[in-house]
């Protein structure tokens, strides 16, 4: 019993990694519910406006996509996630912003993102940070994207709380305490670690990423 727990539990990880078939899209319906929380504080810090060239990588089920879509109307989205069933998913679900030319949403790699540099005015993504091969790295490549003045928020989890509400955090944060230290020696960059919403017993941060003039 305790070796099928396991396999099941593995199972279910992955597909958060990489949602596929019917499982899959089950799961992406169960974390746009639980997630809500801190995609709409994300996309508020994201400070989106009415122009703006928006980039949400590891979108899954879409509702940073909606989010973005609402509040960018004269510029555009592009989502990109490793998940076929995810894609299919978005597709679906905002049919009518492809259709406009609003929206387009890419199967890919975070590792190799196809788009020249100064491409976008914002990018985003929450609850891929666990799954980046080398985070520094991932931002070396990343953040050429960014137009000057361009604004990136990675959102996720650091800690949980407890039933007595003592919160406890993981190895990740102190990890990323010095990722942010490390981003800051760029003489363009200026990166922060912001405090978000709980989301059931787990905490959000946020690193808040600015291209400078």
């Amino acid at each position: 019993m305790t070796d099928l727990c396991t396999k099941w539990t593995a199972y279910l990880d992955q597909q958060h990694r990489y949602p596929t078939g019917l499982i899959g899209q089950l799961i992406g319906k169960r974390m746009l519910r639980q997630h809500a929380p801190e995609t709409t504080w994300s996309m508020e810090l994201l400070d989106l406006q009415p122009n703006d060239r928006v980039l949400e990588i590891g979108f899954g089920a879409g509702q940073g996509l909606e989010l973005a879509l609402n509040r960018s109307p004269n510029g555009y989205v592009v989502g990109i996630d490793l998940s076929a069933t995810m894609v299919r998913v978005a597709a679906r679900r905002h049919a009518a912003a492809r259709t406009r030319g609003h929206l387009s949403l890419l199967r890919g790699d975070m590792v190799a993102l196809p788009f020249n540099d100064q491409h976008f005015d914002k990018v985003i993504s929450i609850h891929t940070f666990y799954f980046w091969p080398e985070p520094h790295a991932v931002f070396l490549q990343l953040l050429p994207l960014l137009a000057n003045s361009g604004r990136c928020i990675i959102t996720f989890a650091t800690a949980q709380t407890a039933p007595t509400g003592e919160r406890g955090y993981w190895p990740l944060h102190d990890q990323v305490e010095v990722l942010v230290s490390k981003l800051n020696q760029a003489t363009n960059i200026s990166a922060t670690l912001i405090s978000g919403p709980d989301s059931r017993q787990f905490n959000n941060v946020a690193m808040v990423i600015e291209k400078l003039q």
